[in-house]
């Protein structure tokens, strides 16, 4: 008799825990949406250094916020 109700839990426990899909699918989803973020990640590059002013401006920017320009008198 217990050795029906151990067959009876063991497939019990083997249904309940079964995944919807093959493992390697996870992988794959997995790795996926890396490559997403990879794609995304690599997609903003250098864009710091696009969007600042060049060196000379930010320069000059900063000294006319500090001290307004001269007039020639």
């Amino acid at each position: 008799m217990s050795d029906r109700v151990l067959l009876t839990a063991q497939a019990a426990e083997e249904a309940a825990h079964g995944l919807p899909m093959p493992s390697i699918a996870y992988f794959f989803i997995a790795f996926g949406l890396f490559l997403v973020g990879l794609a995304i990640t690599w997609s903003f590059r250098n864009t710091a250094y696009k969007l600042q002013a060049p060196r000379g401006e930010q320069g000059d920017a900063l000294r006319e916020q500090i001290e307004p320009p001269k007039g020639h008198h």
